[in-house]
């Protein structure tokens, strides 16, 4: 299989029109074919990365798109692409629902509410990796011990904080050390975590695996708090078992969060540049789905159909529409989410306008949804 994934784009020749800006961000385009696509994501090191990489190379044999990957270990990293216009879409965690939402590092005159919507949604697997020489086993031997506070990244935290909270823990019983998602399996390696939160199948944790004595933090589906907790604080996620993975001996399964780890773009991005790319994927399915653990869960047996935190793309809805996939249900809840957006917009209107202190706008900010029913 050739690999074509990493195309720059001083490579891509005269016959190619890029549009770096308007509705076709970081697509080109060959006598009016979609023909390279710009995609942010996660490093190198990391399953995410390694499932992209696959698909790429996937839709460059199969539809001749070639996509060019772009890596980032930070949320602002992944989404600022397509802010920016140097990329059609970001494959990223839970980062495009807090720009949706304008939460976290989103909580800013510099972002704000984001046009962000999901088009296509493979899950994966999840978990907490610990030494087996700290002792952790379930969430509720986490006092005390080494988290990580990924640096710049919310997805993860907040994954980790429902972890804690389930435990009944709060960031002042343990000790929060600062770290870039790409460090965490050295950083357990050397001792300086005590666990680390990635997609179980990523290939520095089985590099990892290989010096260390290495397990997952038990989780367990029958376990109310755990699911309070996600309730709560992550909607989104599932409860689900995985195996294969490091640390996990032949047959052996494990409890981890089941959630999207979706491909994404904002809402301007034209419908048909959209639909191309979701039928490239899921017409090259059968020449991919076996490059990864994960990658036969781009199926649309295993993908999110349905809208959950951010509106799915109208290109993407009409793909799901052709194939008989779009549901009363999945109609509702898009609708729902389209009515919201506007709500969010002038809400951030009335708060950036009332409030003269950054270092109150996001407090502001959340206050106003709450007291607004947002």
């Amino acid at each position: 299989m050739r690999r074509r994934e990493l195309f720059t784009l001083a490579a891509a020749g005269s016959l190619l029109t890029l549009a770096g800006c308007g509705t076709n961000k970081g697509a080109a385009y060959t006598d009016g074919r979609l023909t390279m696509a710009v995609v942010s994501t996660y490093g190198t090191g990391t399953a995410t990365y390694a499932d992209m990489a696959a698909v790429a190379n996937a839709i460059a044999d199969v539809k001749d798109i070639r996509t060019r990957i772009m890596t980032s270990d930070t949320a602002i990293g992944r989404l600022l692409p397509l802010k920016q216009g140097t990329a059609t879409f970001s494959r990223t965690g839970d980062d495009y629902i807090f720009a949706f939402e304008a939460s976290y590092e989103f909580a800013t005159r510099a972002w704000g509410p984001q046009p962000t919507r999901l088009v296509w949604g493979p899950t994966a697997p999840h978990g907490l990796l610990t030494r087996v020489d700290t002792g952790i086993r379930g969430v509720e031997d986490l006092k005390g011990k080494k988290i990580p506070r990924i640096t710049a990244n919310p997805s993860v935290n907040s994954k980790i904080g429902v972890a804690l909270t389930a435990a009944g823990l709060t960031e002042d019983d343990v000790e929060m050390v600062p770290i870039s998602y790409g460090e965490q399996a050295d950083g357990l390696k050397s001792g300086q975590l005590d666990i680390l939160f990635q997609q179980v199948y990523g290939s520095s944790l089985f590099e990892l695996e290989s010096s260390v004595d290495v397990r997952w933090v038990e989780f367990r589906k029958d376990d109310a708090a755990l699911q309070q907790a996600i309730d709560d604080l992550s909607p989104s996620l599932m409860l689900g078992e995985f195996s294969g993975a490091p640390g996990q001996k032949e047959g052996e399964t494990s409890i981890g969060y089941i959630y999207s780890v979706p491909i994404i773009s904002y809402a301007e991005t034209e419908a048909e540049t959209v639909s191309t790319f979701v039928n490239a994927i899921l017409d090259s399915y059968d020449v991919y789905k076996d490059s990864t653990r994960t990658t036969p869960d781009w199926a649309p047996g295993s993908a999110v159909l349905e809208p959950q935190q951010v509106p799915f793309h109208e290109g993407l809805v009409a793909v799901l529409e052709e194939r008989d996939l779009w549901t009363d249900a999945a109609r509702k809840k898009q609708e729902e989410l389209l009515a919201r957006e506007p709500r969010l917009n002038e809400g951030w209107q009335i708060v950036t306008t009332e409030v003269d202190d950054d270092s109150r706008l996001a407090d502001t900010w959340a206050q106003w949804k709450e007291g607004n029913g947002l």
